[in-house]
This record gives C-alpha cells, sequence and structure tokens, in this order.
C-alpha cells in the first residue's frame, strides 16, 4: 500500500477497543456467514466514519469474464444504489479503474485508497464514476482485497465516505487491513446450516424467504418473482407463520446466514 504521510498517531487504546470487538463479535457469528460481512461492515463504517460499506465476492466479469460477483452484502445503501450496484456486479459495467491495480497487486489483504491507485483526473473521467459513484454521491473510498488461495476465493471490501468527506489517511488503511487480517471469515468456506423448519417450507415460501433475507422489499421481492405485491404479502404472512416469527425484523436475527 502506497502510504500517505499522516502526523496521527497509528494506534490508540479506543482503536485497540474498537478492534476487538470487531474481531470478537464476527468470531460469534461463526454459524452466519452472510451476517458476518453484515456486521463487519457496519462496524468498520462507524469506526473510520464512511457512510457506504460494500463487500463482494469476485467473479471475473470484473476483468471481462462471464462470470458474476457473489455473496453481495452492503450498508448505507438505498434502493437505487444497491441495484446500481447489483447491475454492475451482474455484468462488470462500467469497468472500475482501481481494480486494474488490485489485480496485480501481490499479498493476503491489500489495502488502497482510490487515489493512491487512480488519479483524480482519470478518475473523474470514468464512465464508472460518471454512472455509479456520482449519482450516488460516494466520495473518498477506500478498497481491500482478501485473497484466499486456499479456497479460491478473493474478496473486495469496499468503504466510503460521502463527496467532499475527508479523505482516508494511512491510519484508517491500516486499522482496516489489521481488522481484516485477523478475521477468519474471508480465508474460510462458508457454511449452511439446514434447519428442519426451513426444509419442510413449500417451494414457493423458500424463494420468498431466499429473497427477504438478501435484503429485498416485498415490492422487489414481487418483481422478481413475477407476482403481485397481494400474492406475496400473503406468502410472507405464511411464512412469518411456519418459521414462528412475527416481523422481518426477527426473520432476519434468527435466518441471516441460515439459508
Amino acid at each position: 500500500m502506497n502510504a500517505t504521510l499522516s502526523s496521527e498517531p497509528f494506534m490508540r487504546a479506543t482503536d485497540v477497543q474498537s478492534i476487538l470487538r470487531l474481531v470478537g463479535g464476527a468470531a460469534e457469528l461463526w454459524y452466519q456467514p452472510q451476517l458476518q460481512r453484515q456486521f463487519t461492515l457496519d462496524s468498520l463504517c462507524r469506526i473510520l466514519g464512511a457512510r457506504v460499506g460494500v463487500c463482494y465476492t469476485i467473479g471475473d466479469v470484473l476483468h471481462g469474464g462471464k462470470m458474476p460477483c457473489d455473496q453481495f452484502t452492503h450498508v448505507g445503501l438505498d434502493e437505487k444504489g444497491v441495484k446500481l450496484f447489483e447491475d454492475y456486479l451482474a455484468t462488470g459495467t462500467p469497468r472500475d479503474p482501481v481494480l486494474d491495480v488490485l489485480a496485480v497487486m501481490p499479498g493476503r489483504v491489500i489495502t488502497f485508497t482510490r487515489r493512491e491507485a487512480v488519479a483524480d483526473e482519470d478518475w473523474y473521467k470514468s464512465d464508472h464514476y460518471k454512472q455509479l459513484r456520482q449519482p450516488l454521491g460516494i466520495g473518498p473510498t477506500l478498497y481491500i482485497k482478501i485473497v484466499a488461495q486456499s479456497i479460491g476465493r478473493e474478496t473486495l471490501v469496499m468503504l466510503a465516505r460521502p463527496a467532499g468527506g475527508e479523505a482516508f489517511t494511512e491510519r484508517d488503511a491500516y486499522l482496516t487491513d489489521l481488522c481484516l487480517s485477523e478475521m477468519a471469515w474471508p480465508f474460510t468456506p462458508d457454511t449452511t446450516v439446514v434447519d428442519p423448519k426451513v426444509e419442510s417450507l413449500q417451494p414457493r415460501l423458500k424463494k420468498v424467504m431466499k429473497h427477504l433475507l438478501e435484503g429485498d422489499s416485498e415490492k422487489q421481492v414481487a418483481l422478481k418473482l413475477k407476482l403481485s405485491p397481494h400474492t406475496v404479502h400473503e406468502y410472507v404472512k405464511d411464512l412469518y407463520t411456519e418459521l414462528g416469527v412475527s416481523s422481518r425484523g426477527e426473520l432476519l436475527a434468527q435466518w441471516v446466514g441460515k439459508v
């Protein structure tokens, strides 16, 4: 990582406490990989003052291939932002020029700020900035690529502050690198625990449940499954009854990462 000089101390007592809470909290969620990623992103955003956090498994579509990115997790994005990122991760366009730099950098955890990888002049005239970042009001960005060679997986974590916000410092990059280097989830296969309650669900309820756990609203589920909103709402009520929950919050708390 190319360092941006900073006069502030690299580590404070509060930094150590935050890192321990983050690493320990993520470790406790070992049985819920999706929730682990969500917890990690939310915690890093709070520690670093980022507004948006995105995490996904890199597919070769980002480098001209056909395999889309997977395991998309996010915090701080509205519906428009989620749709823009989903389209980008499925098609690889508009191409992010930062990934050209990350692709050739060796290491287990590689951390860069956008400005360290791509000069302002090239960044602001790129289609990626104009079509994705600018519409979302995303500014200074920290990229972290996590390489797990043993399971053939590369994960990208992206943390962003609002447009016009303060640039990420060398200390920010160091703390992020340290946190993610100490975590197990990027380097281990996902585990899925199949519960008898889920196994016994009718196929249509399983489909609805899957989309709800991925963060879709009932309206989005209806569009994706080509059903009426009323039908999806009735399915959701049936799903809650079958699983013994009374709200979307309970559903997420009990089942994220288990299906």
